[in-house]
């Protein structure tokens, strides 16, 4: 602090230092710039979440409008089983955990107005947690068999065996629908509270 003598009295006053302005100017640099990061961080994330939301909605609008998408006659061409295994890090023991899904694939050649296509979609967005429950699948569509294929009229390589979307696949679009929601909610109280008591 800084002693100034009164001049009526003779005694010394103290005064509070005077802040830096060369350092009050970096930190307000520096808390710009962490502002326009956790910003530009928040724009990536919900653009990249509208994106996600709007294809998995997409699909599965679609999946569910199948029911009423015209139909033509196709032939099973080959069937397999393919698989995909998730690995899980987060373990405190550092081994990790790991998850495989299995999914029924159905090679089926049709015709739409004269052009043959192929696709090897039984169900949209349909996985199975063991290769016994996808193997089930496979023994509806032998080999050779003739199936109904329901194709959307505006795109008809778009097609499935099988209308709608399982339980599991409908609760991940619940999830990721609402949860980030309810994130951003919560980011945005929070920076309102944090502003509102600045601002006093």
């Amino acid at each position: 602090m800084d002693d100034h003598r009164d001049a009526e009295t003779g005694e010394n006053e103290s005064w509070p230092d005077q802040p830096d302005p060369e350092l009050a100017a970096k930190a307000l640099t520096v808390n710009k710039f962490a502002r326009g990061c956790f910003i530009g961080f928040i724009t990536l994330f919900i653009i990249a979440w509208i994106g996600f939301i709007t294809y998995f909605v997409n699909e599965a609008n679609d999946a569910k409008e199948a029911e009423n998408w015209p139909t033509t006659q196709g032939e099973v061409l080959e069937t397999r089983i393919t698989s995909h295994t998730s690995t899980d890090n987060s373990s405190h023991s550092g081994s990790g955990g790991s998850n495989t899904t299995y999914k029924p694939r159905v090679l089926y050649r049709y015709s739409v107005e004269g052009e043959t296509l192929e696709n090897h979609i039984v169900q949209m967005m349909t996985s199975y947690d063991s290769r016994s429950q996808a193997q089930k699948v496979l023994d509806r569509y032998p080999i050779g068999s003739t199936v109904r294929v329901y194709y959307k009229e505006e795109e008809p390589s778009k097609s499935l065996l099988e209308p709608g979307i399982s339980a599991e696949s409908q609760l991940v679009i619940t999830i990721f629908t609402y949860i980030p929601i309810g994130l951003l909610f919560i980011v945005a109280l929070f920076w309102g509270v944090k502003k509102m008591k600045s601002s006093f």
